[in-house]
């Protein structure tokens, strides 16, 4: 009997790790400091390619949040964006690295911007909204109440 309750108990605790794991489906939070953006999640890689791309403008506490899974140096542009956006660039441990704002794209090609260190995570949000500063701790979690991979938040 004991050792069919340890492995119920292994059982239980590998499932609900996993199931921690999991990214959020849908919306996030992200907060930094004092200021809580609600964000999409960029999680794919069309996700990711398409952006804020093509959309008229975003609301003063929205964003997108980008995972880039391994961390890296991953480059943006503005290609097909019709407004400015402050770029949060986050660190593994969950710190900020880097604040860059980016106005609309006038040229073609557009500029490429590159983290100043590998990231994994970055943060799109309209420009000027950003109030933080480069090694403020970052923290994140799915709107629902589910926790995302990595998240501090309790839902």
């Amino acid at each position: 009997m004991r050792v069919w309750k340890k492995c119920a108990s292994l059982l239980l605790l590998v499932c609900g790790t996993a199931r921690a794991a999991e990214p959020c489906s849908a919306d996030m939070q992200v907060e930094i400091g004092a200021q809580r953006f609600q964000v999409e999640l960029a999680a794919t890689h069309e996700a990711r390619e398409q952006g804020l791309s093509g959309r008229d403008r975003l609301l003063a506490d929205a964003g997108m949040w980008f995972e880039l899974a391994p961390a890296g140096m991953s480059g943006f542009w503005m290609r097909g964006m019709r407004f400015p956006i402050d770029l949060i660039w986050v660190s593994p441990g969950n710190r900020v690295v880097g604040v860059l704002t980016l106005p609309v794209c006038e040229r073609d090609p557009c500029p490429i911007h590159y983290p100043p260190q590998a990231v994994a995570h970055v943060l799109e949000i309209a420009a000027g909204r950003f109030s933080g500063r480069t090694g403020d701790r970052v923290e994140w979690g799915c709107s629902r109440g589910q926790k995302a991979a990595g998240s501090q938040l309790g839902g």
